[in-house]
């Protein structure tokens, strides 16, 4: 009788003794039983594993790695025998010796994703662990991680994990941090700081150093309110400047508290090269809060905003039927100190606009009680409301460029070469409104220019927009706008030594004519392929 042809062999190229997986593109040497440790991520057969095995194909391969053993199918890579009870299975085949009194069949079962959740709920519950941890990166690798490894993972101990496993942590970090403060000497480095106040109302101050390499937290001081001065914090951060090195420091970035510019001043009398840089997403922040708290009908469109998502989730009936016309869709609650909250706020109401309209006409919102409230009947009326949705979208379109600079400056990365050009866009879209109807946009675009020159832009940033090759070679950056001339001039005069400047000129010329020297294919092949372009 002729050998059924095992069904694992439709995941792989078999090829003459040797055999190319189909998800990972990789190959083996070897038979079936090697393509099953290799699609199960059984780990220990002297043959790599697949990451990218679909987890039902990984089940299927465990369940046939599982028969396999039951049925004392001999093979020389799993030496399994039929008088072997399932302990014994477990231990050969790579199973944890602690899987006691279960059979092979339950250990390689996959468990069902609802009860996985339960689990995983149980344990956040039980061990009293934040929430919003899941949405760690670090979590979710870890998680990963252990999916990829397979079933035969065995927990470290608690005296391993507080020993062998922290001290492997510590050795990670350590040649991280050495590895980014080897890199200062070439690149220099960037200091962070910002005073932060905790629940109890202690004060703090923190320092970062950051370069392309990575950011490593430096120290941290506590201090009291009268210490909070300009020279305090000179004094605190001197030092720091010269444990690292002055020549190594390129710049400081603080908040936009008056006491961090005293302080920043001092110390660049003293070392003339460093300059100072506000914390570009706290002047947006500020922006932001200037045009809510300045505009008249921005504030009014924010406070109906408000008060729709308060009474949306005041009351259980109501937010149940909220949730049933939206499909489920949930409107985001604003945070008193973060502005931006207010647009994401705004721009989950406009996206449920019509479900919202259709709901206030139901004969359910008329005869629920909370609906028939004063407060109710004031949100019906907002929402009825023609003006309010013209007026929100105009906020919106307004704001949306703002919110992509935020987002742009808070992220990872290098954020100085596109900051300007970025803002120039935001203001481009405030000027065409304000075209248009110069009563409602004039004020706007006064806070707008106020803002950029005190709390976000500084002229090493239009600068670096001015010398990144995505902008100038397709024309969004020009050297004929006054800020951009304004800020090459400060480059030569502040940072370009005496015996350099003439050089330096010759080679901005050569950059502004885009001679082929510098805007060749492959330099042309690789801005267009720019991550931020």
């Amino acid at each position: 009788m002729v050998k059924q042809r095992d069904d694992l062999w439709k995941y792989v190229e078999d090829s003459k003794g040797r055999f190319k997986c189909n998800f990972c593109n990789k190959e083996y040497a070897g038979g079936i039983s090697r393509v099953k440790y290799h699609l199960s991520c059984h780990k220990g057969h002297d043959i790599g594993i697949c990451c990218n095995v679909p987890d039902d194909v990984q089940v299927e391969a465990l369940r046939a790695l599982s028969k396999k053993a039951k049925t004392g199918e001999s093979s020389t890579a799993c030496n399994v025998s039929s008088s072997q009870n399932p302990i014994e299975i477990g231990r050969q085949t790579g199973q944890p010796s602690r899987v006691q009194q279960r059979s092979v069949d339950v250990m390689f079962k996959q468990k069902d994703k609802d009860g996985v959740d339960d689990d995983m709920a149980q344990h956040f519950i039980l061990n009293n662990i934040a929430f919003n941890v899941i949405q760690t990166p670090f979590f979710q690798q870890m998680i990963r991680s252990v999916a990829c490894y397979g079933p035969s993972y065995s927990i470290p101990s608690y005296s391993t994990l507080r020993t062998k496993l922290v001290q492997r942590a510590k050795k990670n970090v350590e040649e991280y941090v050495s590895t980014v403060k080897e890199s200062w000497s070439l690149s220099g480095c960037t200091i962070m700081s910002d005073m932060w106040t905790d629940m109890k109302e202690r004060a703090f101050i923190n320092v970062i150093a950051y370069s392309p390499k990575g950011a490593v937290f430096l120290k941290s001081f506590e201090c009291s309110d009268a210490s909070k001065t300009g020279l305090f914090l000179r004094d605190t951060l001197e030092p720091i400047i010269e444990e690292i090195g002055p020549e190594k420091v390129v710049q400081l970035i603080s908040d936009n508290a008056s006491n961090y510019g005293v302080a920043i001043s001092l110390i660049m009398e003293k070392y003339p090269h460093i300059h100072r840089i506000r914390c570009a997403a706290h002047g947006v922040q500020l922006l932001l809060k200037d045009i809510d708290s300045q505009i008249p009908w921005v504030k009014e469109v924010f406070e109906k905003s408000k008060l729709i998502i308060s009474f949306m989730y005041k009351h259980g009936t109501v937010l149940a039927l909220m949730r049933e016309s939206t499909g489920n869709k949930e409107l985001r609650k604003p945070c008193k100190t973060r502005f931006a909250s207010n647009f994401l706020m705004l721009k989950s109401i406009l996206e449920v606009e019509d479900f919202l309209r259709v709901m206030v006409a139901s004969a359910e919102w008329r005869i629920n009680r909370h609906c028939r409230s004063e407060l109710g009947v004031m949100v019906t009326k907002i929402i009825q409301t023609t003006e309010f949705w013209l007026n929100g979208r105009d906020v919106y379109s307004i704001l949306e460029p703002l919110i992509i600079v935020l987002r742009l400056v808070d992220g990872d990365g290098a954020t100085n070469p596109f900051l300007y050009e970025a803002m120039e866009r935001a203001r481009n879209t405030i000027i065409h409104r304000c075209n248009n109807n110069p009563a409602k946009y004039e004020r706007l675009l006064q806070l707008f220019d106020s803002r950029k020159e005190a709390n976000i832009l500084h002229p090493v940033q239009v600068a670096a927009a001015f010398l990144n090759p995505c902008l100038i070679y397709e024309g969004k950056i020009s050297y004929n706008q006054n800020d951009v001339q304004r800020a090459m001039i400060y480059i030569t005069k502040s940072m370009v030594p005496p015996n350099e400047k003439k050089q330096f000129g010759k080679e901005i010329n050569v950059y502004l004519d885009k001679e082929e020297m510098l805007f060749h294919d492959l330099s042309l092949a690789m801005i267009d392929c720019h991550p931020r372009k």
